[in-house]
């Protein structure tokens, strides 16, 4: 994942999150808001309502005392009733009770005696709660709330007999409290009631025990539809904001992450050709962070040519001595017979042996033989020494190794070329067939051995930007005192050679920035592997030692 795209992803991942974090905090703020609004409304009613029920309660007592101490009214009921002489009462009763209902400031008036008999009730509906009206005036002591059907503050008092405290006329008055509850209630956007209420996801419900009510619960209920319906054009307004910041900050973090991965791009691209080409600095534009790591990358490039340099000159230091004593260990071995023979030749002549021309041309043969085996170790050691750098150009691969395959297929044991498309690689042509003709060779002597011996060649492309080439034989595979000498130079099980042949295989590997390794194969037999980049030799690949 470039980074690009974790910038994009990042901006915006805390775009949504930021944005849902808002909404969801907002909503719930407002939601608490709008709760704790309809608790204050709902104490600011109560307290509206507690002065109300308070004049209620002392005004009740106020109007029904006197009716029932010296009211004509009460007294002509109740001379009548201890006469047991009602019936020529009723009427005029009746009609003087519906008219000090009209009078009085009341919603329910009745006269009743301790019987339960209705003498007069205004509104007439009052009629079937007779008897009830009796039984709550046997022991009406204040003014009481009724919540069965209408809610109403209710009192009552009576007048009762000298001769008989059974018999009784009493007044009963009430006031409803529903019109008060509705314009308390409208003035603070309730519903207030004296029925408890149920919370549900559609109404806020709140409850609450006045004094003035004889403990009994005040209920408050609101719809929640308006906050619903708020909440969801909130819902619609934040979506819209959160859309709209959220495409704002893509194309900001955008903007931002093309300005950012830019020079890094560009400079990325500059020091690959500074790895694949010659050492120079690169130019960096941007942010100072930019131009400090350019800076320092100059700086790492400017010490890493300076090493290789110095690099240079110690291996050649250390070849000049090397070559140096292998080309006295390898003389040294033909100079014996060279000199025995010459010995000889002088010896023979000073005796003036007549063996002398007999004896001549054997040992000018002898040395002339020593000296071509010096000339060619030495020619060894020179090719070895003076191997120079790579001169890269397009090579193909496959074509390449299908030239060498039929070159040594017509001699020795058969060879197999196994190949897959591979793209032109940046490579020295020469220095690539010196490597594979080199492998091939020494797999054509491991195979030589057995009448079944044959060779298979390989190429094939690898993920990493590179092309492998492996060489194996199903020879007898490499001693184990020779595996961890197999690339040092001179080392050879072979009768002939100089054993400089894998050294310089592996030389050739290296200097294009690849490598060559040896494996085993599983069913016996040897493995060469050499790698190639495709873009040729880095700065990166180890540079070649100069001539001895």
């Amino acid at each position: 994942m470039t980074l690009a795209q974790r910038l994009l992803i990042a901006i915006g991942a805390l775009s949504i999150a930021t944005i849902f974090a808002l909404g969801f905090g907002v909503r719930q703020a407002l939601r608490y808001s709008e709760e704790k609004r309809f608790r204050d409304e709902f104490v600011r009613a109560t307290g509206s309502l507690r002065p109300e029920l308070s004049d209620e309660i002392g005004r009740l007592p106020k109007l029904i005392e006197p009716l029932c101490r010296h009211d004509p009214l009460v007294d002509s009921a109740l001379v009548g009733l201890e006469s047991q002489d009602l019936q020529g009462r009723r009427i005029p009763l009746a009609a003087s009770v519906r008219a000090l209902a009209q009078s009085l400031p009341l919603d329910e008036l009745a006269v009743v005696t301790s019987t339960g008999e209705l003498l007069g009730g205004s509104p007439p509906s009052i009629a079937p709660r007779a008897q009830a009206i009796a039984r709550f005036l046997e022991h009406a002591e204040q003014v009481s709330l009724r919540t069965e059907g209408s809610a109403a503050m209710e009192y009552g008092c009576v007048r009762r007999s000298r001769e008989n405290q059974r018999v009784w006329v009493g007044v009963y008055a009430a006031r409803e409290l529903t019109p008060l509850l509705t314009k308390i209630g409208a003035s603070y956007n309730l519903e207030l009631s004296f029925e408890p209420a149920q919370s549900s996801p559609e109404r806020m419900v709140e409850s609450l025990t006045l004094r003035e009510l004889a403990g009994r619960p005040l209920s408050a209920a609101r719809s929640r539809v308006p906050l619903v319906s708020a909440l969801e054009d909130f819902d619609v307004t934040i979506s819209t904001i959160g859309v709209g910041t959220l495409l704002a900050a893509l194309i900001l973090s955008l903007v931002l992450s093309r300005s950012l991965t830019r020079p890094l791009s560009e400079l990325a691209r500059e020091a690959g050709a500074v790895v694949h080409g010659e050492p120079k600095p690169v130019i960096a534009r941007g942010s100072r962070e930019l131009v400090a790591f350019a800076d320092a990358f100059n700086r790492a490039i400017a010490d890493l040519a300076g090493l290789r340099k110095r690099l240079a000159a110690t291996e050649r230091i250390a070849a000049r001595r090397e070559i140096a004593r292998r080309v006295a260990h390898e003389i040294k071995n033909p100079l014996a017979p060279i000199r025995a023979a010459v010995e000889t030749l002088r010896r023979l002549r000073s005796r003036q042996d007549p063996a002398f021309d007999g004896y001549f041309d054997e040992a000018t043969r002898t040395v002339l033989d020593e000296v071509a085996r010096i000339t060619n170790i030495v020619g060894e050691f020179t090719r070895f020494a003076r191997l120079p750098p790579p001169n890269p150009g397009p090579v193909d691969v496959v074509e390449l190794l299908r030239s060498v395959v039929n070159l040594y297929a017509a001699n020795g044991p058969p060879i197999e070329l196994f190949s897959e498309p591979c793209p032109i690689i940046q490579a020295d042509r020469d220095q690539l067939v010196q490597l594979v003709t080199n492998l091939v060779q020494n797999a054509q002597h491991a195979a030589g051995a057995s009448d079944a011996g044959k060779i298979r060649v390989d190429v094939q492309p690898i993920p990493a930007e590179h092309v492998t080439i492996t060489v194996s034989d199903n020879g007898p595979g490499l001693a184990p005192d020779m595996k961890d000498r197999l690339f040092e130079p001179y080392a050879t099980t072979k009768t002939e050679g100089t054993g400089l042949g894998l050294a310089i295989a592996q030389r050739i590997a290296l200097e294009h920035g690849g490598d060559l390794n040896y494996r085993d194969a599983p069913a016996g037999g040897a493995i060469f592997e050499a790698r190639f980049p495709v873009l040729g030799p880095s700065l990166l690949a180890e540079p070649p030692p100069s001539e001895a």
